[in-house]
Formats: structure tokens, C-alpha cells, sequence
């Protein structure tokens, strides 16, 4: 996509985009007059109808601030296809009102992920951000775009905290936080057994998702026979699984993400495990899967956030135009989380009429949409987390799959206010706490673009 760079003054043409003008020009060609002719007293011609429902051929800019390069490359991709399928869904009923997507790349790192935010909305005056896909530097954005009184939308960002007890007024979520991942895939787990190993990601998503799960399997009953936690990007993983094939483990539960999951999980059919415990995951797709040994790992549960086989009136159509820019990667539900993030931002901006910050966080706070699911999902108000059904996706033979990269069946469902639990959980209440405390200011030198 585009990009643009910074410049000291506002130029003619964002004034004109910021102002809705249409400019000499424009008048001529559509056919106004430039002096009035009409007879003094005579009502003032209405503009065409055209004018009116494009909000004077308003553009409004998207920031996406995601992981383009780095281990996560392939899923920040994705979710980048995702939200160009959304935009060019709304240029076929719209083409007056124009959504850019410009992107910067955080490079899996916070510091970057924050100065690629602020370079966006200070310089490029993006109206709006969304994106991130680590969760620590989805933490990171969150609180520049706080700080900077500008809107985001979290894609792929699943740490509970990003709205929970770190929380920012500006901030929502698309995803299933990664407690009602394990809300989810958690009792399908326990089915077998209540002896688990971690593996983890020491970084905020996989201690978050092993916190999640560990409460879940001890609340049960079970036991957890051991913990490693492993460097983000690791290659080498034989001294934590060598520990784990010599425990009594029944489930070897992954808390990690992308080439970790992919390498770990080699080197522990490498070492045999899967012939004697279940593997098993807070969160897995097709995008992670390709790169698995997914052959010896038939029957693998996993936190999953939307399959093809989702029940909603709409999944199919959605599927398919998600796969028609699949080009480098299966199908897969980053891009779904991007096309959703797309839609609600068009929707909720073009409902609000304006891109200024408190009025689209009250136009997000209740807001119901159909989620591509069987049953309708809504943003939450107390907390900003997307309530949705959630899965455990299991993976299946070769013999089972609807196409050669589809590698996952939804094997169980929870509703979304099941997985997000009540509003006084300790992690809603906290965001609460938060969101309701928090002042959403004036942006330094920025004009809400107006698109009504």
C-alpha cells in the first residue's frame, strides 16, 4: 500500500480531504455554477444526491501497525490481506468515501511498534490505527495511541491484559483474548488427561496463555508436572522436551506461537513424544499448521478463532474472498480477523460520521455485528473485548481435510459470553476501572475527517 512522509504544514490536498471541499474544479464538472444566476429570493439549488451520501468524497486514513518482518512475518501478511478485502468489499457500495491503508512495521519489537504509531499520527495524520499481532507490542501501541488520543483496534493481539488490567480508553479488540482461548480449548484438553507439561513463550502472549490454562487444569483437578519457558525465536528445544519426555505428562500443552510452535513441535515428534502424550495449544491456525508436523499430530487440540465449517449464514462467502488472496499462505483466520477489523472500522466510522476519537469509542461500546459465525458477537462495553463464540480446533488426517492446507475442524464450541466471562471478572473489572477513568483529549493538529 501506500506510503506517505511528513510535512511541516497542512498541504492543500489534506485540507481538502480534511474539509470535504470540492474545489473550483469539482463544481465545474459536476455541473455547478460558479456565480448564482437564479432570481434574488429563489431557494438555493440542493447539491446532487451523490454529494450528500459521499460526505464531500471524504478519505479517511488506517494505520496498520503490524509485524511485516521478523518471526511473524507471515501472519502479519495475512492479516494485512484481511483488511484490503474489507476495504475493497466497501469500494464496490461506496466509492465516494475512500479508506487508505497504510502500513508500518513494527518488526515483532514494542520500541519499534510505538515509533511506527507515532510516526503514523503525527506525520501521516492516520485517522485511526489497528494491527498487532505480539502482544507485548500490541501493550506497546495501545499506550502510544493513548497517549496521542487516537483510536485503535487490535487485530491479532491475545494477551488478556491488552483489555484487561492494561487497558487504554482509545483501545478494542477483534480476537478472542487468550482467557477465553483457554475458556475454550481448556476442558477439551482435560478430556486427555490431567497430567500437563508447558512449553512458553517468555514473552507477554505465551506466559499469559500458560497463566490462563494452568488455572483452568488445576481448578479441575489436574496437575502440572512441569514448566519451561523458552526465549522468543528460539531454535534449539531438546533440553526442555527431553525434560518433558521423561516426566509422566498425558498433554504437552504449547504456549507459543508461529516458527516456535512450528519447531518445538518438530523436535518433540523428533523425540518421540507424540507417540506417548496429546500435543495441544492455547492457539494454532493454518498459517502456523503448514509448517507442522501435522501428520503425526492427528487429534491435536488448540485455542482457534474461525474455521470455513463456522455455521454463519455469511462464513462461506467470507472464506472465499479470504482465499482469493491467499496467495503465498493457506487460507486462514488472521485473515479473517483482519477482514472483520476492516468492516467494523468502516461501519462504526461511517455510522459515527466522523473519525474523532470519543465519538467512535461510544459508537464501538454495545455495537453488534455478524462476526461470520453462528451466532452474532458484540463489543463489550466494560472491558472493549469483542465477545464472540470460540473454538478448540483439532487437527485432522489428510483423508479429512476440505482442501490440502485446511488443516483444522472445529471440534468444540463456546458461546462468547461463556469465554469472556461476567463484567466483574477480576480482568473486565479492572479494565473497567480503567476505561471509565481515562480522558480521551484533542489530537495535536488533526481535523476529524467528517463522512456524512
Amino acid at each position: 500500500m501506500k506510503d506517505e512522509t511528513a510535512t511541516s504544514e497542512v498541504s492543500r490536498s489534506e485540507f481538502l480531504r480534511r474539509s470535504g471541499a470540492l474545489g473550483v474544479a469539482g463544481a465545474t464538472y459536476l455541473g455547478f455554477p460558479l456565480l448564482e444566476s437564479r432570481p434574488l429570493g429563489a431557494m438555493p439549488l440542493p447539491p446532487p444526491k451523490d454529494v450528500i451520501a459521499a460526505g464531500g468524497g471524504a478519505t479517511v486514513k488506517i494505520g496498520h501497525v503490524d509485524s511485516f518482518s521478523g518471526v511473524y512475518a507471515a501472519a502479519g501478511e495475512s492479516q494485512h490481506t484481511g483488511l484490503e478485502a474489507a476495504i475493497a468489499e466497501w469500494a464496490k457500495k461506496n466509492n465516494r468515501i475512500k479508506f487508505d491503508l497504510i502500513r508500518g512495521d513494527d518488526t515483532v519489537s514494542p520500541a519499534i511498534g510505538s515509533n511506527e504509531t507515532k510516526r503514523l499520527i503525527s506525520q501521516v495524520k492516520v485517522d485511526v490505527v489497528t494491527g498487532g499481532l505480539s502482544s507485548a507490542v500490541g501493550l506497546a501501541v495501545s499506550a502510544t495511541c493513548q497517549e496521542n488520543n487516537t483510536f485503535f483496534l487490535a487485530i491479532g493481539t491475545h494477551d488478556t491484559n491488552i483489555t484487561g488490567a492494561r487497558v487504554h480508553r482509545v483501545t478494542f479488540r477483534q480476537t478472542c483474548t487468550n482467557s477465553m482461548l483457554a475458556n475454550a480449548v481448556g476442558p477439551a484438553l482435560l478430556k486427555k488427561g490431567k497430567r500437563w507439561y508447558f512449553l512458553v513463550a517468555d514473552y507477554a502472549f505465551g506466559t499469559d496463555g500458560y497463566a490462563r490454562l494452568s488455572k483452568i487444569l488445576r481448578s479441575n483437578g489436574g496437575t502440572e508436572v512441569g514448566a519451561d519457558k523458552h526465549p522468543l525465536g528460539a531454535t534449539d528445544y531438546s533440553a526442555y522436551l527431553t525434560k518433558a519426555r521423561n516426566t509422566n505428562a498425558d498433554v504437552l500443552v504449547f504456549s507459543n506461537y508461529g516458527p516456535d510452535t512450528q519447531n518445538s513441535s518438530k523436535q518433540a515428534v523428533g523425540l518421540g513424544l507424540h507417540k506417548k502424550m496429546t500435543f495441544g495449544g492455547i492457539l494454532c491456525g493454518n498459517e502456523v499448521a503448514v509448517g507442522m508436523p501435522v501428520d503425526d499430530i492427528v487429534g491435536s487440540l488448540w485455542g482457534y478463532i474461525w474455521g470455513p465449517e463456522a455455521g454463519g449464514t455469511r462464513t462461506g462467502r467470507i472464506y472465499g474472498l479470504l482465499k482469493a488472496r491467499a496467495k503465498a499462505f493457506p487460507t486462514n483466520w488472521r485473515q479473517y480477523l483482519g477482514f472483520m477489523a476492516g468492516e467494523n472500522l468502516i461501519e462504526r466510522i461511517n455510522a459515527a460520521g466522523t473519525t474523532d476519537t470519543e465519538t467512535l469509542v461510544k459508537a464501538f461500546e454495545g455495537h453488534q455485528y455478524d462476526a461470520g459465525k453462528s451466532k452474532p458477537a458484540y463489543f463489550r462495553k466494560c472491558d472493549h473485548e469483542a465477545v464472540q463464540q470460540t473454538y478448540a480446533g483439532e487437527i485432522v488426517a489428510k483423508s479429512k481435510r476440505r482442501s490440502e492446507q485446511e488443516y483444522f475442524k472445529i471440534a468444540s464450541t463456546v458461546g462468547g459470553d461463556f469465554a469472556a466471562g461476567p463484567c466483574d471478572n477480576p480482568d473486565s473489572a479492572a479494565a473497567e476501572k480503567i476505561i471509565t477513568s481515562e480522558k480521551i483529549g484533542a489530537r495535536a493538529d488533526y481535523t476529524p475527517v467528517k463522512t456524512k
